[in-house]
């Protein structure tokens, strides 16, 4: 089984790692595309093209041989990520007629097409691939996910910002960003760009080997121009996928010894700082050379504490291609330490790579081997109690993943923010950097303030007492609006809504921006007249059948509804209140006197209880002499409705006495 992690390490890209859909339809090969055949078989992808190429001019009259050709330069070309050139012979090989041979033609045409964002073909050519026979089933998922894409292209499914980093890319492949620095201000990443010391040519992308390098972020917010490490980390083989630890003193990295084929041997290597570099590097040992030449190494990445390194590795007794691995350092090393499989929950039976573990635990890595966007999906698992464990994964959403492969993404410490590798359309190169940020919402919120004939009122006051302590205030306008949309207000704090102005009872409302889906919303108020000696409702205080407790069933709270009260005369620090209860007409008059003067003062002792001066408070018993239901209508009423109407003439109001109260008088 040929080894394809050195491929991943060289490019590190899904495309060549993922080459599951390797030569088809070998019928049409001849002596003349031996030599191509044995590339492409090897994965030299890049020198495998130029060969089918070269054969398909030669080829004049041999329409199959000439199909065969077409196709197979689609196929190099797809598998080292170049879409516009493998759309150009997968369409000549659709010219020659070569899908009534491989139906996967159409299917991976229309994958190119989608790689390139060009959404409507691509789902022509789902169609066409059904159409001639093809699984409907596969074309039906193409289909879906395409269509997906173009939407959540229109309408990202979050509000992450991403940039393309034109001052660090390069038209060669630059991936596997990784942040260092007590202010995550150094970047190191992988790079095939000119002055890669690794000058042979790579038999798979027929770009430069891959090297490290390192770019600073200068007080304006600009990286400077990146440049390769010194020859202790870069050398003539491959490197790439590099981690720092939490000081920045110790790097992990992946390099790939040139052997002389498209085979290259993947080991992680680490090497100590020495002052302002870093000094020799080592191969760290996960695996013993000496019994095992064959198993690949890489990506490998630290969790916050530095003491367990994940890697990718097709080691034996993984769950697909390449699964994520890990070991834990013994006195401070991981030399000769035990490899751990991340088990079913993270890996699966396609290839597995490229992990992050965040500061807060949480694992980030790409893979193939789930229903995504497009090749490589970045996905994330939340971290849970025990060592390496974690919960149900689930994939990032767009503009974070795309149709393209999507992989190797790094959080700056402490922020939701880095960066990450793509092979989207519209970058510079081959595999390019993208930062990401996710930007604090801009909540707005908006009163409308009225009367309670529905007439606007200005110059109503409108404070927002904040969680954190501050308090802002606006007034309404002519309109009765007012609205606090610049700024404001921050993500994940609760706030207090004051309405107040003169000669009107205040009202209020408790408002948080945690967990809130819509940025945008408001509320309305009417604003109630103070007038004295006039009964006032507010949320319902209800007693038993002839008790003076407060009632507190399924229906009603009464306590909380004189928590309402409690607020008001919080609020409104002048009001002097008269307690108002009452009875039904059960019972003799005098009695029912008695009770509601009872029930009066039960609701004052409990405003007193919770703060309330008492001299603010007057308890007024009312017995049976205001009901809000007659007698006359309840017997009108059906026998099993009668009770719970006497149940609303036991009941409490207040009216205002004064509103010129001071707490010195």
């Amino acid at each position: 089984m040929p080894n394809n992690l050195q491929a991943s390490v060289a490019r590190l890209s899904a495309t060549l790692i993922c080459s599951f859909l390797a030569a088809f339809a070998v019928s049409a090969q001849s002596e003349l595309t031996t030599e191509a055949d044995q590339l492409f078989e090897r994965r030299g992808y890049f020198e495998a093209a130029r060969e089918y190429v070269a054969v398909y001019a030669k080829v004049k009259s041999d329409i199959e041989l000439k199909g065969y050709c077409a196709f197979q330069a689609g196929e190099s070309y797809r598998l080292y990520n170049e879409s516009a050139s493998a759309f150009e012979w997968y369409n000549k090989a659709i010219g020659l007629k070569y899908g009534k041979q491989n139906t996967k033609l159409f299917l991976l045409c229309g994958d190119v097409l989608r790689d390139q964002e060009d959404f409507d073909e691509a789902v022509n050519m789902y169609e066409r691939f059904r159409s001639e026979g093809g699984d409907a089933n596969v074309a039906s998922r193409r289909i879906e996910k395409t269509n997906k894409a173009a939407d959540m292209l229109e309408e990202p499914e979050s509000r992450y910002e991403v940039e393309l980093m034109l001052t660090l890319n390069s038209p060669a492949y630059d991936f596997c960003p990784a942040f260092t620095g007590d202010e995550q201000d150094v970047l190191v990443f992988a790079s095939s760009r000119d002055f890669a010391k690794g000058s042979e040519e790579d038999p798979i992308t027929g770009q430069e080997f891959m090297d490290l390098f390192r770019s600073e972020l200068d007080n304006k917010g600009r990286w400077s121009e990146p440049e390769p490490m010194g020859n202790t980390i870069c050398t003539e083989d491959n490197e790439g996928g590099a981690c720092l630890d939490s000081e920045g003193r110790l790097m992990y990295f992946t390099r790939c010894v040139n052997t002389g084929n498209s085979n290259l041997a993947c080991d992680i290597y680490f090497a100590k700082k020495r002052g302002g570099d870093f000094g020799a590097s080592a191969a760290l040992g996960v695996i013993d050379r000496m019994e095992d030449d064959s198993t690949q190494v890489g990506h490998p990445a630290l969790s916050p504490d530095d003491e367990i390194l994940i890697f990718a590795s097709d080691l034996a007794g993984g769950y697909g291609g390449k699964d994520l691995w890990f070991v834990v350092a013994e006195d401070g090393s991981f030399e000769g330490a035990t490899p751990q499989n991340l088990g079913a929950n993270i890996n699966t039976s396609g290839d597995d790579m490229f992990p992050h573990m965040r500061d807060n635990g949480d694992l980030y890595w790409s893979t193939n081997g789930r229903e995504g966007l497009g090749g490589l999906d970045i996905w994330k698992a939340e971290a849970r109690e025990g060592e390496m464990a974690f919960g149900k994964p689930q994939a990032l959403p767009a503009p974070l993943n795309s149709v393209s492969d999507d992989f190797a993404i790094s959080f700056k410490r402490g922020q939701e923010a880095g960066m990450f590798t793509s092979s989207r359309a519209g970058g510079k190169g081959s595999d390019d950097l993208y930062a990401f940020e996710l930007p604090e919402l801009e909540f707005c919120y908006a009163a409308y303030v009225y009367d309670e004939n529905e007439v606007n009122l200005e110059g109503v006051t409108v404070s927002l007492e904040m969680s954190t302590g501050e308090t802002i205030e606006k007034v309404t306008d002519a309109d009765g609006f007012v609205d606090f949309c610049e700024g404001e207000i921050g993500e994940d704090v609760t706030f207090k809504v004051m309405v107040s102005l003169d000669g009107f009872l205040g009202q209020w409302s408790n408002q948080t921006t945690v967990n809130r889906e819509s940025p945008e919303w408001g509320e309305e108020f009417f604003l109630e007249e103070i007038v004295t000696n006039k009964e006032y409702s507010f949320p319902e205080v209800l007693y038993p059948l002839a008790s003076a407790e407060l009632l507190v069933d399924d229906m009603v709270n009464s306590k909380d509804s004189l928590e309402f009260l409690v607020e008001l005369l919080n609020n409104e620090e002048s009001l002097v209140i008269e307690l108002r209860s009452h009875t039904d007409s059960r019972g003799g008059a005098s009695a029912n006197m008695t009770l509601s003067q009872k029930r009066a003062e039960t609701c004052v002792q409990y405003l007193i209880e919770n703060g309330i001066a008492a001299d603010r408070l007057v308890p007024r018993g009312m017995g049976e002499s205001e009901l809000l239901v007659s007698d006359a209508d309840i017997a009108r009423l059906p026998e099993d409705a009668r009770e719970s109407a006497h149940q609303r003439n036991r009941r409490t109001r207040f009216t205002i006495l004064r509103f010129d109260y001071k707490a010195d008088e």
